[in-house]
């Protein structure tokens, strides 16, 4: 017993000289700081004296200049004396001095904020705090090595100590230097005294039911929680860090209790006391970074306990109602708050938020996303669904309440498409038969169903209703309308299957009737600034709504067909109501046209008519082009930007493809046919030519960014394919094509010379609108298509409609070079007579091939006059074009 009086003893020497220290240093270094000040005022006294003096040898030197002034009394020489603080100089002497007063004198050096001052009054105060801690820490460990205290004797010896730290923490703040001090510079003895004694006093509870099993789970987690709060409630008074220990104290206490039965409605019921208590604080000293620890610490719990083994379904109601009372204590945080001032841009306005806009904003996303993820885990039962109702109620009410926090409708918008495209629906259903059959769901999708028409139904009436007034009313405008649509397709994804069904049909129509009629109510207001969006917006879900009715009654090409004619009335409606959520619904509708359209293998498959402009080509492509073109045309009277562009893209690309199958099933018979002949690459290549020609040549008419770069991808699409296919590939020279009997009427002329018809008039037309290169190539093009064609014609003459049959006899052989003679001879003619050197050149690359050909074929191939008529005609063409070079090209042509 001796020994323990002898241990309590020595706690008290520990802790007395310790604190008494710490004040003996503070008061040392207050009287320091005194002693400067004082230094600092004798000094200001001398100077304003000197002043003083010198204003009045300015008086007597103005009498002696000025007589009248003498009149006035002089001021007797007297001794300084310091002016109360509260009297205020005349303005007169102010004015004096301010003309005459020397230099001021240096005036003493404040502390600096160096790393001695930083040492001595913030770093070693928190170190000496620590010290003593570790120092009680080791004063129990000794105990316990000695056995010298009973454990509750230490525990009891542990929590006076922390609560002497405190007290006297709190003690040394209340002195009158230490607030003088704390008004001028931060004081940080106080706070680390009253820290120290917090992590005591936590430690020795702790231990109490941890470590010596004296106490309960039920009363440890009391006296920690207690701990915590009493540390969070002398942060009001202490500071930021002693916050900061109780916030850790309080969402660490859960942790460390094990308790055999764990209770959802005790963890989170004690959360949510700490949880406000902690906003509280943060909000009565607008420290924001303590709702953001708020905000992790209140986000943890619930993800621990969803996937803890401990947790049931029917945690759900506990969970959920912690979840929608943190929501509301966030959004209540705010209260009593300057509102930021509303823009126009919503981004803009958000970068000129505070701290705490932006923690209650994402405070709400968190809160949301926790409701998702708690939802999934109790099954979607009707609790965690009512909440998640409730909480999309109090979504709404803070957002229209607050018009910066307008963004948490969209947010809880998007929680709430989660939840309907989450939600498990049963995997095999038997669904009614089409319209007039009962019911319209079956009894087991019932809570799908109901669910999703709730939802929908809340964020129609509600969005509609806070749009009046709103500041901006496009945000209540567009939940209002997109929400509804959205959750029906999503049902019937979800139901359906996106199967054909006349009576969801029905329901899509009637909510399109809805919209038109909030859209007719707009229209009367529409003169209010903001409601014209929320016309348009309303206008774009009736037509979102029409094309899901289109999509729920038609299949195959008469869907697209249907999707695409939504494209003209949004084009109609944005030049009207001039807004982007129109011009976006219309990208994506034009989106879904063309993937259906261009990227869908499945159309192969479509039924077809008897014969070319009978089937569903003609419609299914012809229809949406003309759509596109004339909602192009529709939205570039507002604006010509990106959506314009991708409308006449999706023309230009529903044309060739229309074009382009007529002639495949022309030529083929089936879409799914394998072969892909002369025949039908040549009238594709022309099909194609004509096309990009006519893009190309619209330039001048003012044709826009897809008018010339859509005509250049078509003229290289033409050309590669004539080359690869048609002169490589497909040649019938070594293929068993038949290019037909007749001659110029044949295959021939629809590979080679259509091609080069072409070729010659890009070349010719086109001289303002493309490259100089292309137009080389384009006419050199045509040269070797022309050079190609009179080639395989002349083999036709002698084989007939296959050429890669029989034998080359002499007289075939010596035609060749004839024919290429006359063709290189018309190209000079031509080139000497329109003046262009590129059609000479191309006749001497004739004539070089010529000689070639005779030099090394026709010596050895032919025999007899053939080989005699072959040189001569040669060596007299050769002559002829000397002789016209000199007469008809001087030296100038080498210039060219």
């Amino acid at each position: 017993m001796l020994e323990s009086w002898i241990l309590l003893l020595l706690a008290v020497a520990i802790g007395v000289p310790v604190v008494a220290i710490v004040a003996l240093v503070k008061a040392s270094g207050n009287e320091r700081r005194l002693q400067e000040t004082d230094k600092t005022l004798a000094a200001l006294f001398k100077q304003l004296a000197e002043l003083r003096v010198e204003l009045r040898n300015l008086r007597g030197a103005a009498e002696l200049l000025n007589p009248v002034t003498a009149e006035a009394p002089v001021p007797t020489a007297a001794a300084p004396q310091p002016p109360p603080e509260t009297v205020a100089p005349p303005a007169e002497q102010l004015r004096e001095s301010e003309t005459v007063a020397p230099p001021m004198p240096p005036q003493p050096a404040s502390r600096p904020g160096n790393l001695e001052d930083a040492l001595t009054s913030r770093w070693l105060v928190w170190l000496g705090a620590v010290a003593i801690a570790l120092a009680g820490v080791f004063l129990v460990k000794y105990a316990i090595e000695r056995d010298l205290l009973t454990p509750a004797t230490r525990v009891t010896l542990g929590l006076l100590l922390g609560l002497s730290l405190a007290v006297a923490g709190e003690a040394l703040r209340r002195r009158p230097l230490s607030r003088a001090i704390a008004a001028v510079r931060p004081d940080y003895v106080p706070p680390a005294l009253t820290a120290s004694g917090v992590f005591v006093a936590f430690a020795s509870v702790y231990s109490a039911y941890g470590v010596y099993s004296l106490i309960g789970p039920l009363p440890a987690f009391t006296g920690l929680a207690l701990v915590a709060l009493l540390s969070v409630g002398l942060s009001l008074l202490e500071g930021r860090f002693v916050a900061l220990l109780g916030l850790l104290g309080g969402f660490v206490t859960p942790a460390l209790i094990v308790t055999p039965h764990p209770s959802a409605w005790a963890l989170f019921g004690y959360l949510l006391i700490v949880e406000c208590a902690c906003l509280a604080v943060a909000r009565y000293q607008a420290w924001w970074w303590l709702a953001f620890a708020t905000l992790a610490g209140a986000a943890t719990w619930p993800i621990l306990w969803m996937i803890q083994s401990s947790w049931q379904i029917a945690d759900a109601l506990p969970l959920g109602l912690y979840l929608l009372l943190t929501a509301a204590a966030f959004f209540l945080m705010r209260l009593g708050l300057e509102v930021p001032e509303t823009r126009d841009n919503w981004v803009e306005e958000f970068r000129e938020w505070n701290v705490s806009e932006r923690a209650v904003l994402i405070a709400g996303c968190v809160v949301a996303f926790i409701l998702i993820v708690m939802a999934q885990f109790a099954v979607y039962n009707s609790i965690s669904l009512v909440i998640f109702g409730l909480s999309i109620a109090l979504y709404l009410f803070v957002a229209r309440w607050e018009h910066p926090f307008d963004a948490l409708a969209a947010v809880s918008a998007a929680a709430t498409l989660v939840i309907l495209a989450t939600m498990p629906v049963p995997a095999k259903v038997t669904l009614p038969e089409p319209l007039m059959h009962a019911p319209l769901i079956p009894v087991s999708l019932a809570t799908f169903a109901t669910t999703a028409a709730v939802y929908a139904g809340l964020f129609a009436v509600a969005g509609f209703v806070a749009l009046w007034g709103a500041r901006r009313p496009a945000i209540w405008a567009g939940v209002s309308a997109a929400v509804p649509v959205l959750a029906l397709a999503i049902a019937y994804w979800r139901i359906v299957d996106f199967g054909v069904d006349l009576q969801w049909a029905a329901i899509a129509v009637a909510l399109a009737a809805v919209n038109l009629f909030a859209a007719e109510r707009i229209e009367r207001y529409r003169a209010v600034k903001g409601l014209d969006v929320s016309l348009g917006l309303y206008a774009g879900a009736v037509v979102a709504c029409l094309s899901l009715a289109a999509a729920m009654s038609l299949r195959q090409a008469w869907l697209t067909v249907a999707l695409s004619l939504q494209l003209p009335a949004l084009g109609l409606i944005g030049r009207r109501v001039p807004v982007t959520a129109i011009r976006i619904l219309a990208g994506l509708v034009a989106g879904i046209v063309l993937v259906r359209l261009a990227l869908n293998y499945n159309i192969l498959h479509y039924a077809l008519g008897a014969a070319p402009g009978s089937n569903w080509i003609l419609y299914g492509y012809g229809i949406p082009a003309a759509a596109c073109f004339f909602a192009a045309d529709q939205f570039r009277k507002v604006k010509d930007d990106a959506l314009v562009a991708a409308l006449e893209a999706a023309a230009l690309a529903f044309a060739v493809l229309l074009v382009s199958l007529e002639i495949r099933l022309f030529i083929a018979g089936s879409l799914e046919a394998p072969n892909y002949g002369l025949l039908e690459q040549s009238l594709q290549s022309i099909a194609w030519l004509a096309m990009g020609s006519v893009l190309i040549l619209r330039k001048a008419r003012g044709a826009n960014l897809i008018a010339r770069h859509g005509g250049r991808i078509l003229l290289g699409a033409a050309a590669a394919q004539i080359v690869l296919l048609q002169l490589l590939a497909s040649n019938p020279l070594w293929t068993m094509d038949g290019v037909g009997a007749a001659p110029l009427l044949n295959v021939l002329s629809l590979a080679y010379l259509a091609p080069a018809a072409f070729a010659f008039g890009v070349s010719y037309h086109a001289r303002d609108r493309l490259p100089e290169r292309a137009l080389a190539g384009a006419a050199i093009a045509g040269f070797v298509l022309v050079f190609a064609d009179l080639s395989l014609e002349v083999r036709r003459a002698y084989h007939g409609a296959v050429l890669s049959v029989g034998a080359t006899s002499d007289a075939e052989l010596y035609s060749y070079s004839v024919a290429w003679l006359l063709y290189g001879a018309a190209l000079l003619g031509l080139g000497l007579f329109w003046k262009q050197p590129l059609m000479r050149y191309a006749s001497l690359a004739v004539f070089a091939i010529v000689s070639v050909k005779v030099f090394l074929i026709d010596m050895s191939g032919l025999t007899g006059l053939y080989r005699v008529a072959s040189f001569l005609g040669l060596g007299l063409s050769l002559v002829a074009i000397g002789y016209l070079y000199q007469r008809f090209v001087p030296a100038r042509a080498a210039d060219v």
